[in-house]
């Protein structure tokens, strides 16, 4: 059967690290801080008692020597300003008697508690109950002319009770501030000793799902490194196996490729020999079909290329924004004279830091979207530069744009527009977010005044 403690830490583990050891501390602290406070109550009540009970035996004592002033013959009596100096005690209440051996009153109060264990030598002290309320007793057997008398003096304890209340007050408060102090400085120290824990949080938080460098063992405490070098282990795996993965990419690019550029040599060499010259719309339909096979599997390797790329950013280097642009106005050129789209540029020099081929692999993207969804006699522009002192590159046009409920789900793959009619295969801003991902950038969708679509990157 689990003992309590066990118990208790078990119901923590719901619980946050930091509140785990505050509590941990905290009720020792608690503890600690009741059995001080009982254990100081009970030292200074047996001191107040101790004193108290002096001042009680300087009465017996005061008593006895009354006492012996009286003549053995006579009957014991006392002078009524002595007996009111005797029992004046406010605000407690003080009871005397003179007993012989055989129990008989004497002089003072009836009916006392006696204590049969008299001492011959001291004052015995002990505790009872007079008339209902509690008394504290000092009792002494004295030699008065050869007979033995017992002295009793017995008072209420309304003073001692006060000076427990007053020493319990005097030491409550300080043992209570000193425990409070006590746990803010343990709230302090768990701050400061999980500070290492919170930047590391940090760090690993803004990390995007593509960063697999690993993380800095010397700069974190050594109970955090086993479960750190573990973590890198993990990492390096991944960078591993993704680099496997980019090796197996490039060769079945190879391979899919040779046998794409067979079947359209092919192609061709029919439609030189004119086996078409009786079928046009077969012979479009087959090189439509193949351009569309091309454009597919291009998009495909260029995702995957994307998705596997998490472990390159030690490959970053300054590229230039300007230089990629101007690199895909040679690509599409051709294509947007096709449709009579004016394709125009609007750039300046803006570096980042990146991967060359895989932002030139973006921006190919964005404009082959704009260009093939554009009607014709419309305008693409490309631009670059700084937007509130952050890098950007974007591609706009005039096209009849997308409905911000399409907006949640365009990064979807093989996701279409409905409506549309450009024949894209659904991978292409699919690419982008993996692409923008990869260098920490964001992707922002901007309408124009009038009509059209912006697609604009933001690099931190």
């Amino acid at each position: 059967m689990p003992n309590l403690s066990d118990q208790f830490f078990a119901g923590l583990k719901s619980w946050g690290l930091s509140q785990r050891i505050v509590i941990s501390i905290s009720l020792p602290l608690v503890f600690i801080f009741f059995a001080s406070c009982y254990w100081d109550y009970q030292i200074a009540k047996q001191t107040s008692n101790s004193a108290h009970d002096v001042a009680l035996g300087d009465v017996l004592f005061d008593l006895e020597e009354l006492l012996n002033k009286q003549h053995p013959s006579a009957k014991f009596q006392l002078p009524p300003d002595s007996e009111a100096m005797i029992r004046s005690n406010a605000p407690d209440t003080l009871y005397f008697s003179v007993r012989n051996a055989s129990g008989d009153t004497l002089l003072g109060d009836q009916s006392l508690p006696l204590n049969d264990q008299q001492d011959a030598a001291n004052i015995s002290f002990f505790d009872g109950t007079y008339q209902g309320l509690p008394v504290r007793i000092a009792q002494h057997r004295m030699n008065f002319h050869g007979t033995h008398l017992y002295v009793q003096v017995l008072e209420t304890v309304q003073k001692r009770a006060a000076s427990s209340q007053k020493f319990l007050a005097a030491m409550v408060a300080p043992n209570l501030i000193t425990m409070l102090v006590v746990l803010l400085a343990v709230l302090w120290g768990v701050r400061q000793g999980l500070k290492p824990l919170r930047n590391l949080e940090k760090e690993i938080s803004q990390r995007s799902v593509t960063d697999l460098q690993e993380i800095e063992l010397t700069q974190n405490p050594y109970e955090l490194r086993p479960l750190l070098q573990h973590l890198n282990e993990l990492f390096k795996l991944l960078r591993e196996s993704n680099a496997r993965q980019q090796r197996f990419i490039a060769d079945a690019a190879h391979q899919l490729r040779t046998p794409l550029a067979g079947l359209q040599t092919q192609i061709d060499l029919a439609i030189g020999e004119g086996i078409f010259e009786h079928a046009e719309p077969r012979k479009g339909n087959i090189q439509a079909a193949t351009l569309r096979i091309e454009h597919l599997l291009n998009q495909l390797l260029s995702y995957a290329r994307a998705e596997s790329a998490m472990a390159l950013k030690e490959s970053f280097k300054r590229v230039n924004l300007r230089t990629i642009a101007e690199n895909s106005a040679s690509i599409f050129i051709d294509r947007a004279l096709e449709k009579n789209i004016d394709l125009g540029f609007d750039l300046s020099d803006t570096e980042v830091t990146g991967l060359s081929w895989m932002l030139q692999e973006a921006l190919a993207n964005l404009v082959d979207n704009a260009i093939r969804y554009t009607s014709t006699q419309g305008v693409v522009t490309v631009r670059c530069g700084h937007t509130n002192g952050k890098p950007f590159l974007e591609v706009e046009d005039n096209g009849k744009g997308i409905s911000d409920d399409e907006l949640p789900v365009i990064f979807e793959r093989f996701h279409h527009v409905p409506g549309s009619l450009g024949g894209g295969c659904g991978l292409g801003l699919s690419i982008v977010s993996q692409i923008v991902q990869v260098h920490d950038a964001s992707i922002h969708f901007l309408k124009p005044i009038n009509t059209g679509f912006i697609v604009r990157i933001c690099f931190s």
